[in-house]
């Protein structure tokens, strides 16, 4: 799987396809979205497949209009050609998950060196949240790989001055389909490529390309044309609630997590790639490689841009972790080197690989913990877990393995640091494989969806329509059951405030507090948490 990157090119694209590939295939048979934002996406792109309605933004029937439609109108297309289900709605992140990997590759051979490009691109595809987050029906990794789609042609629109012309066009489409998915957020990832685009026009010629600018303007057509079409048929209702929210967030610390969140959540979440990062940054920094103000300015900035934004979010970094495992990878090679070489003494190579079998070890006891005794985890169902740090803690122990091995033989170790070096990225590999296989990710609503497709809930869901009854004002509709029930719900009706307004003998869900003001008669078939399916009378 590991390479040698002395090969061509398409060799390297094949490696890097199954490495991050077969990750992606593997899923648990039990599948079920997470309610936010997964299932809300996941059920408006529904509702335009089956109303035909391509303008409408909406939930239970009301208008929303609180973001942009990109990624409902991915998946949308993708239920068109495959089907609804879980899966389906997660395809565009997949192919944008895999088509990162391998953009970020070829970008980095093109501004450092292939081998630092190849283990940047297999970092990427081992950095935890990353792959979490590909396989999720959300905009931020199909945002990302836009991103980097756009920066990618960028680069080789200046080595290939025949083709700037297209390449510029291309670059320029990106920043109107980012706007697509995710509205203003696509803005400062234009600004991060501001002193690029500005310090070394001079050598790429971007600034005066006229594709560059048609491409903006021909990207910008899905959004301006949704938002005519909704302004049309809606009012300016649509155009409030959009930037309205956008300038909420931009005020407040939406989701109170303090200035300092990013600190903390980035290495906790894509750990441990963010530590080598660092120390990427700072290599990067003194190394002969040109276009620094792309590779390692543009993250730099972005990160800075992010942390003045007052509402910080776990998937808002998603951006920067396509070019921090760019950063990742020159630590890494450095120490295969290092590995290579002919001296007996490597203390950075012995410490790292004492660090990575420590840490193992702890990760494999503590995973053989709880799958002997998980009566001592106080986690429900402990043995996923457990599994899944014995995999981290087995792959975490191959450096350890093969520095043992090859410690007094210096012609095997350069012919082994390979080896050595993808030990680092067996363990996050294991564990992502693990997560995937037991369904602790993309099995987040087990309970929820077992209660639709078991009975006594099963039969009446399978043929019937069922509405929602309740005022808005008194329930939150947009709570995770809501979401859940109604991705669930086969055939969702209409939402009403009074049972009044629906007909003898319909089904309706409705929360358990509201149950006495239906008639005494009304039959109820089943619950889900709070969440009652009746029948009225």
């Amino acid at each position: 799987m590991f390479s040698s990157h002395r090969e061509l090119p398409w060799r390297a694209y094949i490696s890097l396809t199954l490495w991050v590939g077969i990750l992606l295939l593997i899923r648990s048979v039990q599948q079920s979205v997470m309610a936010h934002d997964e299932g809300w996406y996941a059920q408006q792109a529904r509702w335009i497949l089956e109303s035909g309605d391509w303008v409408t933004q909406q939930w239970w029937g009301e208008p929303i209009h609180d973001r942009m439609m990109g990624i409902q109108w991915l998946i949308a297309a993708s239920y068109k050609l495959f089907g609804v289900s879980e899966g389906t709605a997660r395809l565009p992140g997949v192919i944008a998950c895999w088509g990162s990997v391998l953009l970020i590759y070829d970008l980095g051979r093109r501004c450092l060196t292939a081998q630092i490009a190849w283990w940047g691109a297999a970092i990427l595809a081992v950095t935890p949240i990353w792959m979490q987050a590909g396989r999720l029906a959300t905009q931020d990794v199909p945002l990302t790989g836009f991103e980097v789609l756009g920066i990618w042609a960028l680069v080789v629109a200046e080595e290939h001055p025949q083709r700037r012309h297209l390449l510029g066009f291309l670059a320029g489409c990106t920043v109107g389909l980012g706007f697509m998915l995710k509205s203003v957020m696509i803005i400062p990832v234009v600004l991060a490529l501001v002193p690029y685009l500005i310090w070394e026009q001079s050598r790429h010629r971007h600034l005066t390309n006229p594709a560059l600018y048609l491409g903006l303007i021909v990207g910008f057509i899905p959004a301006t044309a949704w938002l005519s079409f909704s302004v049309q048929r809606y009012g300016w209702m649509p155009i409030e609630r959009i930037f309205g929210a956008v300038v909420n967030l931009s005020q407040s610390d939406y989701h109170g997590v303090g200035p300092f969140y990013y600190l903390w959540s980035i290495p906790a979440n894509a750990f441990p790639w963010p530590l080598l990062s660092v120390i990427g940054v700072v290599m990067g920094w003194r190394s002969p490689y040109r276009r620094k103000l792309l590779w390692l300015g543009y993250p730099l900035i972005l990160l800075s841009l992010l942390a003045i934004f007052e509402t910080r979010t776990w998937y808002y970094p998603l951006q920067l972790l396509p070019f921090g495992a760019l950063l990742a990878a020159l630590p890494l090679v450095n120490l295969g080197k290092q590995y290579q070489s002919q001296r007996q003494h490597m203390p950075m190579v012995l410490g790292t690989t004492l660090i990575l079998g420590f840490l193992g070890a702890i990760l494999a006891i503590a995973g053989i913990i709880a799958l002997i005794w998980p009566q001592r985890i106080p986690i429900e169902e402990a043995w996923r877990y457990g599994l899944v740090t014995l995999a981290a803690g087995i792959g975490w122990w191959v450096p350890a393995l093969v520095y043992g091995l090859d410690r007094r033989r210096s012609s095997i170790r350069q012919r082994r640091s390979w080896l050595w070096q993808g030990g680092w990225l067996l363990g996050p590999w294991g564990a992502i494989a693990l997560l995937y296989a037991t369904g602790l990710w993309g099995n987040y609503n087990a309970p929820l969806k077992l209660a639709t497709k078991t009975p006594p809930l099963n039969n009446v869901l399978a043929h019937n329509t069922v509405s929602l009854v309740g005022n808005p004002e008194k329930f939150n509709w947009a709570t995770q059951d809501v979401v859940v029930l109604t991705f669930y719900t086969p055939y969702p009706g209409r939402h009403v405030t009074n049972w009044q307004s629906l007909n003898a003998g319909d089904f309706a869900w409705l929360i358990a507090s509201d149950l006495e003001s239906l008639p005494s008669k009304a039959q109820v078939v089943g619950s889900v948490d709070e969440w009652l399916l009746v029948q009225l009378p």
